[in-house]
């Protein structure tokens, strides 16, 4: 009875030849075409996404988008098809060089076109969006800004308005009765007191209007603020339309900052008060001219308005000491800026865009490395081999 021979199992280096063979016939072209589909149409959607801006992307521009992506992604696939053919077949390591510098331009292009490209298409709506929030953000902190120098506005006024209505009524009482120099009517002393009733009251007639005034700015910049989120999330309208008009409103919180900025009377109050210093320090050289009870008297309003003073000038600091919600400018931004702003929260996207291009080079490689072994194993190549 005779014995079949057994066969002997196939080595690696053959199972290795057998299995890039398939692959490269059946698996790779079509799975390299729906990529290469897939890398031309986010290609083409990042390459419209840089053109709509402000003006939007006219219809020549998109045949062009078009016809470009698409001639960049055939002839990507057929360097592609060249370096996985030919670069397994080079004898020489000066061929061998050559094809590798090819593979690494080839990954290059990708990176600055189509890698690039994808990525803006894939996020540019989610980053346009994030910008939007970004700048609803800074104009809400100008907001924030507001309640406290009005509050500091406010307590200003409780205590320069009392005083007003002091200083008021000394002066009326020594122009009616001269409790303080002995005489009535007008005179050194009751100008200086008419100069300080009317500084205080002055004062405070500003500092009221001024409140009133930045209370109205103040709810309608509140109101523009919580419209600008809104706009932000408004799913039912596009992203172009959503920027537009949030540029709308943000023009609008611009100009009554603006208002806010030109409203702003803290210079003219320090102004006043100093003034009033230098009529404190006048009153009191003036009394030496007086009698001893009446240098007293007046010695006694000149402490308790160099106090008054002191007490106006630091609530003006408190005041100028809280920050001025400046007028900016909001803009839109072209999509690759934004985008390139905002990259680190699209590490999704962008690892979706490097799947989808780097597949070809990089099983390329991988075809190229199952046929080196199996290669340098057989007889010495001829002279007819590629060089």
């Amino acid at each position: 009875m005779k014995h079949q021979p057994i066969p002997l199992s196939s080595s690696p280096d053959d199972e290795a030849q057998r299995f890039s063979a398939i692959y490269q016939f059946y698996y790779q072209p079509l799975l390299l075409l729906g990529f290469l589909v897939c890398s031309w149409w986010t290609s083409n959607a990042g390459v419209l996404a840089m053109a709509d801006w402000i003006s939007g992307a006219s219809e020549t521009t998109r045949q062009i988008a078009l016809l470009v992506t698409a001639s960049a992604m055939g002839a990507q696939y057929a360097l592609w098809h060249y370096a996985m053919r030919l670069i397994p077949r080079y004898a020489t390591y000066q061929a061998r060089g050559i094809g590798v510098v090819v593979v690494a331009v080839l990954m290059i292009m990708l990176a600055l076109s189509s890698t690039y490209t994808s990525f803006i298409g894939i996020s540019q709506d989610s980053a346009r969006g994030l910008e939007l929030q970004r700048q609803a953000d800074e104009y809400a902190a100008k907001a924030n800004l507001l309640a406290p120098r009005a509050a500091a506005m406010s307590d200003a006024l409780l205590v320069i308005g009392p005083q007003a209505e002091s200083a008021c009524a000394r002066y009326e009482q020594e122009l009616q009765t001269g409790a303080i120099t002995g005489a009535r009517g007008k005179g050194i002393v009751t100008g200086y007191l008419l100069g300080f009733c009317a500084g205080k009251t002055e004062i405070a007639r500003t500092l009221e209007e001024t409140i009133a005034a930045n209370a109205v700015r103040s709810r309608d910049i509140s109101a523009l603020s919580a419209q600008l989120d809104q706009i932000i999330y408004d799913r039912d309208k596009s992203i172009g339309a959503r920027e537009l008009e949030f540029l709308g409103l943000a023009r609008q919180m611009d100009a009554l900052l603006q208002e806010l900025q030109n409203a702003d009377r803290t210079r003219g109050l320090r102004a006043a008060s100093s003034a009033m210093a230098g009529s404190v320090a006048e009153l009191k050289d003036a009394s030496s001219a007086l009698g001893q009870a009446q240098s007293r008297a007046v010695a006694a309003i000149v402490q308790e308005e160099h106090s008054s003073g002191t007490a106006i000038s630091v609530l003006i600091d408190e005041i100028e000491a809280l920050p001025m919600p400046g007028a900016g400018r909001a803009t839109l931004k072209p999509a690759q800026i934004v985008v390139l702003e905002h990259w680190k929260l699209h590490l999704p996207q962008f690892a979706i865009a490097l799947v989808i291009d780097l597949f070809a080079p990089l099983s390329t490689l991988l075809f190229w490395a199952a046929a080196i072994k199996a290669r340098a194993q057989k007889a010495p190549i001829s002279k007819g081999k590629i060089q």
